[in-house]
Parts: structure tokens; sequence; C-alpha cells
């Protein structure tokens, strides 16, 4: 069976690491790297910024490691824009995986909830103009990218 690189994409608050944690959870031989717990590794927490480059080397080399073991792989980061998915699709089909985009899609509304009800449970709040931001360079994955897109409702 060809092995499968899961590249989860969305803003923050859209429910992707929450998914992203069952299928490691439910899956069998699945690993699952996001550079959300590499800069808490790496930094003060989830959300310092400082160290995002060494975060995301870590997610590739986790990458890499993972599928030369042979295991499927979940990525769990935004991978809101083409060029931040490049480096993963690239390892994955270096490593003969097929890629597959599991896309969260919601509206501004919902995200801004859902950010502020994970601040209040302790996790991390992000900023709505770094919400904006994203949403307004947000790259909708196509197929010339991607085996498969899956669009996830939640």
């Amino acid at each position: 069976m060809n092995q499968r690189v899961y590249l989860l994409i969305g803003a923050p608050g859209s429910g992707k690491s929450t998914h992203g944690k069952k299928m490691y959870e439910d899956g069998d031989n699945v690993a699952w790297v996001c550079p959300d717990k590499f800069r808490a590794i790496f930094g003060w927490g989830e959300g310092d910024q400082s160290v995002s480059a060494k975060a995301f080397e870590a997610t590739r080399s986790g990458l890499k490691d993972s599928l030369d073991k042979g295991m499927d792989v979940i990525v769990d980061a935004t991978n809101m824009y083409r060029k931040s998915r490049k480096d993963f699709i690239n390892i994955a089909r270096g490593r003969g995986a097929s890629t597959i985009a599991l896309v969260f899609e919601c509206d501004k509304q919902t995200l801004i909830e859902r950010n502020i009800k994970r601040g209040a449970e302790g996790g991390r709040n992000v900023p709505e103009h770094v919400i904006d931001s994203m949403l307004a360079k947000y790259e909708r994955p196509s197929l010339d990218e991607f085996d498969i897109i899956k669009y996830i409702t939640n």
C-alpha cells in the first residue's frame, strides 16, 4: 500500500489540530508532525514565532524520518499558501507517498469565536489581524499540487 501524507490546511481555529490528533490517535502506523509543538520545545510556547524557522525544519525532518520508517504522516500546520506546502509535498513525492489535502474552511466569525474559546481554555489565541491576513492571502489547494483533496466540515 502506498504511504500517505496528509496536509491539514486551514486558518487557526478551523479544527485542523483537533481532527489531526484524532486521526493520529485512531490511526495505525501514523506519525503526527506539527510546527507548533516544535515552537513549544525550541521557544517559550506554541506561539513563539521567533523559532519558526527551526520549528519548520524540525517538522520537515520529522516528515522525512517518519516516511523513511514506512509510516503515514499528518502534517499539522496552517499550510494556507502554495509556497508553505511545497516542501512538504516535495518530500512526500520524493519518497513515493501520496499527497492528500484535508481542507478546513470556516467563515471568519467561526474562526474568531473558536479562537476566543481556545484562549479562554488555556490554549493559544491568535490575534484577529493575523487571521485576517491569512484569510486574505489564502490559496485554495488544487489537484496540480495534491493527489486527493478532501474538504472537512466541522
